[in-house]
């Protein structure tokens, strides 16, 4: 993915992210990491982040770009430049699980993830 395609998608995510969860999630670009965003749940400081990486929908392939840490996940979107946006279709993956679902669903799931 070109980097400044990345970054409208990962800016994109922070924007989904952050109104799916209520606002009840912080999201911030981690500098000295391997990881696009790292997400928080506001108030409880104590929990170590989800940490996703970014990837083009084109890339996903089953162990091509697995996850083995319990706190990352990887996340496949295709972004329309047209349209400026992502499809509405996003794949998750993390070590134990594939999933799809709508982007407007991302920041519930997360939210759910990080509440465990």
């Amino acid at each position: 993915m070109e980097n400044n395609i990345k970054e409208k998608v990962e800016d994109r995510l922070i924007d989904l992210i952050g109104s799916g969860s209520g606002g009840r999630l912080i999201i911030f670009k981690p500098e000295k990491s391997d990881k696009d965003l790292a997400i928080g749940k506001k108030g409880d400081y104590k929990r170590q982040p989800i940490f996703i990486k970014v990837y083009d929908k084109a890339d996903f392939d089953q162990g091509k770009n697995s996850v083995t840490e319990d706190n990352s996940y990887s996340v496949f979107v295709h972004f329309d430049i047209v349209k400026q946006d992502i499809e509405d279709e996003i794949w998750i993956e993390d070590a134990k699980l594939k999933i799809l679902i709508n982007k407007k669903e991302l920041g519930k799931f997360l939210f759910d993830k990080i509440g465990k």
